[in-house]
């Protein structure tokens, strides 16, 4: 049998539901949109207040407002007076007359417009509706047993309310994307989808469909204000949604926290992947509409892949196989010196063991900028200049102490009696590091050897300064190509960058499964 409900939640639903009823109706009347636009200007020099010709130029400005309200359009006269004195001492006064239209719309406004927030404005209704009726429904069944026709109308109550709530940022966009970024690209000449039918909507919404001839000079002058009272739709799909879960017989507060986190991680998510869904798109855009100011297009017109292989042969592949070589070579030298120095500082005591540690984080502080003229005659010295092998050897400097410290607290969070017992069955010091430790640590190993060589391979400052000959560089610095002093071609700038991002995609999938183990595995006391 389905529990009983609490007895607040017999009165909590019915409450929440004539607040949300009330509350819609209130935010319908609220004013949405309020805007000005400038009508009508005239400047009257050598005028002063009151005299003849200020006089005659006010009725004529008059005249012009009479025509407007004539045409159902309201505005008032604003005047600006600007007195100064001349070289010769003379006061001379400039009045300057403009006539504005200032005014707001309510959301019954908008709900008889016919923009596409309109639209959006009248689904978001009728699935609040729904979702009001059904939540209703589904009040009903509280003493009923638990199956599944008495919770489907407060489940769909809960699917209705959830889309009506994620609708109110798109009713923002919607609006903001009419009256601002649609109307600058037609008054800049650019084509618009729909656009009569869209001009026809903004004249009847902000001036009653009467501003005939004069509505490009209408809005060529518009500034408007979304109100923040558009964002309050969102408040009785809320109260639906409580209304929903509590007719379900759900704790509300472990649902609600349920959906705030699941809410978090998609918008998060979408955070972190927008630079990357800009970097795919853009390498398959024609140089033209890279270069198109207006972004006209959120996806290319045309899907250009030859952009890859013009790539490739501008010596893209070259610069990914050095930096393959570089990473791949600095990794392994790193993971070399590493792991047996990690092995001796979490398992050896010795004199200076803690200086020694000390040093290694020590040495994390210096940076390869500081340190570029001394690499430079070091390199230089040992003829390993403009070399990869003088980039490995680099790389794999500058990441040891990380690697050091991270495969320690791998080494310190694995019990020494493993390798106790295989000392007691024959093994040496070097046996039972290689066939007992190096196995057990693997998800540490792991960890530390992507990390390296994600630092390797997005090494940028050595190379540029070390590495002269194009034929040896990396992709950090080969990819600079596409960018000159006065143009950058962006769609040969972002496939490079695509293409360079594919190696440490596949090292992620093949050793993900380690990574989350290894991340944790030094996370003891010792």
């Amino acid at each position: 049998m389905k529990p009983a409900p609490s007895p607040h939640s017999r009165f909590t639903v019915p409450l929440l539901l004539a607040l949300a009823l009330i509350l819609v109706l209130g935010l319908l009347c609220l004013p949405m949109i309020q805007f000005n636009s400038s009508l009508y200007s005239k400047r009257s020099p050598n005028t002063f207040v009151g005299d003849e010709k200020y006089l005659q130029i006010r009725g004529e400005v008059e005249q012009v407002l009479a025509q407007y309200k004539e045409q159902g359009v309201s505005g008032t006269i604003e005047e600006q007076v600007i007195e100064r004195v001349n070289s010769k001492g003379v006061t001379t006064s400039l009045v300057v007359f403009s006539i504005s239209a200032t005014d707001s719309r309510t959301g019954w406004d908008i709900l008889r417009s016919d923009l596409p927030t309109a639209h959006l404005l009248r689904l978001q209704l009728i699935l609040l509706s729904l979702s009001f009726l059904l939540s209703v429904a589904a009040s009903l069944f509280f003493q009923s047993p638990v199956s599944l026709s008495h919770r489907l109308p407060g489940f769909l109550s809960f699917v209705f309310s959830l889309v009506s709530i994620a609708i109110t940022p798109l009713l923002y966009m919607t609006l903001n994307l009419s009256l601002s970024r649609s109307v600058d690209l037609i008054l800049a000449g650019q084509p618009v989808a729909n656009q009569d039918a869209l001009l026809s909507a903004i004249d009847a919404l902000l001036f009653g469909g009467h501003s005939g001839e004069t509505l490009q000079t209408l809005l060529s002058s518009l500034t408007y204000r979304i109100s923040p009272a558009i964002w309050l739709c969102a408040l009785p799909c809320f109260m639906v949604l409580c209304a929903s879960i509590l007719s379900l017989n759900l704790n509300l507060r472990h649902v609600l926290l349920r959906i705030l986190l699941y809410v978090s991680v998609i918008l998060f998510s979408l955070f972190i992947l927008y630079p990357f869904f800009v970097m795919f798109i853009t390498a398959f855009r024609s140089n033209s509409e890279t270069t198109d100011m207006h972004f006209l297009h959120i996806l290319p017109t045309k899907w250009v892949f030859s952009n890859l292989k013009d790539t490739l042969d501008r010596g893209v592949l070259r610069y990914l196989i050095n930096s393959l070589l570089i990473a791949g070579g600095a990794t392994c030298i790193s993971m070399l010196c590493g792991i047996p120095a990690a092995y001796a500082m979490a398992r050896m005591s010795f004199r200076g063991r803690k200086a020694y540690l000390g040093f290694v984080i020590m040495s994390q502080m210096f940076s390869p900028v500081v340190l570029l003229v001394g690499i430079s005659r070091l390199m230089n010295t040992l003829h390993l200049n403009d070399s990869l092998l003088g980039l490995m050897l680099i790389n794999a400097a500058f990441n040891q102490a990380f690697a050091i410290w991270l495969l320690r607290g791998t080494f310190v969070s694995i019990s020494s009696e493993m390798e106790q017992a295989a000392t007691i069955d024959g093994c040496t010091t070097v046996g039972a590091l290689i066939r007992i430790l190096l196995p057990m640590a693997a998800p540490g190993i792991v960890t530390t050897l992507i990390f390296i060589f994600i630092n390797a391979w997005n090494e940028y400052t050595i190379s540029t300064v070390l590495i002269s000959t194009q034929t040896n560089r990396p992709i950090t610095v080969g990819i600079t190509q596409f960018s000159s002093f006065n143009m950058i071609e962006w769609q040969y700038l972002f496939a490079a960058a695509l293409l360079a991002t594919v190696p440490v995609v596949i090292l992620f999938m093949f050793i993900e499964k380690h990574l989350a183990a290894g991340l944790t595995s030094g996370g003891v006391k010792g």
